[in-house]
């Protein structure tokens, strides 16, 4: 019989707060961002982490300190993920139950996130979607996944889920579904 403080595997890998690594690349396997972030959820294929105002992101041009409290929504199933980019409260996050006090999503098309239980990995695909406060929304870096595509050799399905999941970004920020739920 296992002593009570000893916790199983299991019970560590969905510990809430427990620092996790996210590390993306561009379809040449070159560093894009990299940074750690703190589990909150894994539900089926979604997981969800949180960064806070303050903290240092790295990517390729060095180091970004984010302004944003940030709840990131990583799937394994689709090819994109979301980041809910809150303006940091006075003394700390939001009250619980309170709303924060929301400034844009950033939304990543990439390929579907692989999670191990302590690193997140996806492939960044150029393309994104940044969806506003007040509900606008603009598709982002055309160019770039235009000139990505055609440099680095993405195949064609690869470039074809690139343009569906912009699109799904889209559909489901203009219909407020999760996670855009919060939009006026």
């Amino acid at each position: 019989m296992r002593h009570p403080s000893v916790l199983s595997v299991s019970s560590v890998a969905n510990e809430i707060g427990r620092p996790i690594h996210v590390v993306s690349t561009k379809y040449d396997g070159s560093a894009h961002w990299e940074f750690d972030s703190f589990f909150v959820l894994e539900d089926g294929p979604l997981l969800i982490a949180t960064n806070f105002a303050g903290q240092v992101l790295h990517n390729k041009a060095g180091e970004w300190p984010t302004p944003f409290d940030v709840r990131n929504h990583f799937w394994q199933d689709r090819w994109y993920n979301v980041m809910r980019c809150d303006k940091p409260q006075a003394g700390g996050l939001a009250p619980a139950g309170l709303p924060a006090d929301l400034d844009h999503y950033y939304c990543n098309v990439t390929t579907p996130t692989m999670y191990d239980g302590e690193n997140v990995r996806y492939v960044d695909l150029d393309l994104d979607v940044r969806v506003h406060a007040d509900g606008r929304i603009e598709l982002l870096d055309e160019d770039e996944f235009v000139e990505n595509s055609e440099r680095m050799g993405y195949p064609p399905e690869v470039m074809e889920q690139a343009k569906r999941a912009a699109d799904e970004l889209i559909e489901l920020a203009t219909k407020r579904a999760f996670p855009f739920e919060h939009l006026p």
